[in-house]
């Protein structure tokens, strides 16, 4: 089966093809000029499905959408493609389950520096084309992985040019094969691109190719100009562009399919020599046991950290702290906003890395700092572009009531209460919020009047009761941090602050605080927020949208967060045991 000619490689990767192949956008938090902004809300589109990659073809049909989770646990109420009730966990989507998932950018940048042993990354990747931003809730999603026509001229060019690069000499040759044989070459390097032994036929047809070198005009040995073309086909084939789940519905993936999920989950990068040895005959991935015994090890690696990094930044939109700008703040410099991202990801780095979890999330109070935020938390400035960490006191428990979110979440000065009633609501509980309602500019500070009441003044009409019993509750407990996270007793000529709310989560429960502290209390205790991470966390390890039908994953993962201990690696680990990550769930 050939692919599409729309999506068709050059001509000589076609011919050793044959058998093989929201969050409301980013959330507009307002236009420039006006205080904060950020990064445009996400546009849609959809994606090309891939084609073939043999038998049953790669694409199938996703299922409906369902509906939050309503009532007590995690049980969906509701008809499938429904919205839900307001509150309630949305588990709306439309996953595809496709049997290939395309490498990101990254993952193809780490990817070729591995297989061919680069000293250095190639940089080719950064004019690659990127996703489309705010379609799904991150960026390795299999429905922003399209490929396209200029996806395939990006794969031929950088093949061709690492090809040539790595052949140039018999020398630059040998870190990629110490030897000079051309069927070890094609054995060993074709495994290592491939991910999996190559199979009769296709070593077949590539020593057919490496034959035709033999041909090429030039000064290079006969093994380097057999050996760039063997390069340039297997860095444009299928099967290293794609990650596979070949099978059918409810069977388990193969232990190199498993070695690859798990290595460009952990590592982001394809499964090396030792890896791929694990996975040959040792029975190692076989077993739920056994993945989670290897996933642990990888867990423990530095590329583990740097994984976790990026999802940590897509979940909670790191990348728009560099979009932060004030008006009429003297205090606010623009060099704060590199600060301000790199103190965040310090902070889940920490949670990551000593085995913390969402709890530790909600209610730790210390925090990490540069020279530029430690005015704002007055502790004492480390060195110019270094980092700290302290205690930041009782009042900023849990990493919403740290200066970068509430700085973000700010608008000049003042509070920006709505966009923190919101994205609480998205972010950490996957709330249902209902249709958007059309909400006018809020009215001037005026004389007798806190934020708190002129804003409740203006969303008392509209958005149903989202905003009474959803948004606004979330976001005024946050009263007493003004627009650049600093601590006020009172606001405007010495009114009292009110901060108290109470919510009710999608298990019944209504919980009620007093202040940032208790609200970040109410979160930690009720499953719902730990359901919430649970569901960021799977739908980036799975690449695809997290719905009704994963609720017994869901269910597991939040008995491991809340319970005593509960950290971001168990939770992990329970995914990669779990049926949803070492099976195909496909349409047969």
């Amino acid at each position: 089966m050939r692919l599409p000619s729309k999506l068709a490689p050059s001509a000589l990767a076609l011919a050793l093809l044959s058998g093989c192949t929201g969050e409301i956008g980013n959330m507009d938090r307002g236009t420039p000029g006006t205080g904060n902004t950020a990064g445009p809300s996400g546009t849609g589109g959809t994606g090309v499905t891939p084609s073939g990659l043999g038998g049953s073809g790669v694409g199938t049909t996703g299922v409906a959408g369902a509906t939050g989770l309503g009532g007590t646990g995690v049980a969906p109420t509701g008809s499938a493609g429904a919205t839900g009730t307001p509150g309630a966990l949305d588990l709306s989507g439309s996953p595809k389950y496709y049997r290939a998932v395309r490498l990101t950018n990254a993952q193809w940048a780490t990817a070729v520096q591995q297989v061919l042993n680069l000293s250095a990354p190639s940089g080719l990747d950064q004019s690659f084309q990127t996703p489309i931003t705010g379609m799904t809730a991150f960026s390795n999603n299999e429905l922003v992985l399209a490929l396209d026509s200029r996806y395939w001229q990006d794969y031929q060019s950088a093949a061709e040019a690492l090809a040539a690069q790595v052949t140039a000499t018999d020398a630059a040759l040998a870190r990629v094969y110490t030897g000079t044989d051309a069927a070890g070459f094609v054995t060993t390097f074709g495994r290592r691109v491939y991910r999996r032994p190559l199979t009769t036929a296709e070593q077949s047809t590539y020593m057919t190719l490496y034959n035709s070198g033999a041909s090429l005009m030039g000064s290079r040995s006969a093994f380097a100009k057999g050996a760039s073309l063997v390069i340039r086909a297997m860095l444009q084939s299928p099967f290293f562009l794609y990650r596979t789940e070949l099978g059918a519905k409810g069977t388990p993936l193969n232990a190199y399919e498993m070695a690859a999920k798990l290595s460009l989950l952990l590592r982001g990068a394809p499964p090396d020599d030792a890896t791929l040895t694990a996975a040959a005959g040792t029975g190692k991935f076989d077993t739920a046991d056994g993945a989670a015994a290897l996933a642990t090890t990888m867990l423990g690696e530095t590329a583990a950290t740097g994984v976790m990094r990026q999802f940590h930044g897509e979940w909670l939109h790191f990348d728009e702290f560099e979009n932060i700008s004030k008006m009429g703040v003297p205090t606010y410099k623009a060099s704060l906003n590199a600060e301000y991202a790199e103190a965040s990801f310090r902070f889940f780095d920490k949670i990551f890395t000593q085995g913390l979890g969402v709890k530790e999330m909600l209610l730790s109070t210390s925090g990490f700092y540069g020279a530029g935020m430690a005015t704002f938390y007055g502790v004492t400035a480390p060195a110019s572009g270094s980092y700290a960490e302290a205690d930041l006191g009782a009042k900023r428990v849990g990493f919403f009531s740290q200066l970068p979110y509430l700085t973000l979440n700010g608008m000049n000065a003042e509070p920006r209460s709505i966009i923190r009633g919101v994205t609480l609501n998205l972010s950490v509980l996957c709330a249902t919020l209902g249709p958007p309602a059309t909400i006018p500019d809020a009215p001037a500070v005026q004389p007798g009047l806190t934020n708190r009441q002129r804003l409740e003044a203006l969303t008392n009409t509209c958005g149903m009761n989202c905003h009474k019993d959803m948004i606004n509750p979330l976001g005024f407990a946050f009263e007493h941090f003004d627009g650049m996270g600093q601590w006020r007793d009172t606001e405007n000529g010495g009114l009292a602050i009110d901060s108290s709310g109470q919510y009710t989560f999608a298990d019944g429960s209504t919980k009620t605080w007093t202040d940032a502290a208790g609200l970040m209390q109410a979160l930690a205790s009720t499953p719902q927020a730990h359901t919430c991470y649970s569901k960021k966390l799977a739908s980036y390890a799975l690449q695809r949208d997290v719905v009704a039908s994963d609720v017994p994953m869901l269910n597991t993962l939040t008995s491991s967060s809340m319970a005593a201990g509960g950290s971001v690696k168990q939770l992990i680990i329970q995914l990669v045991k779990h049926d949803a990550f070492r099976t195909h769930g496909g349409s047969p």
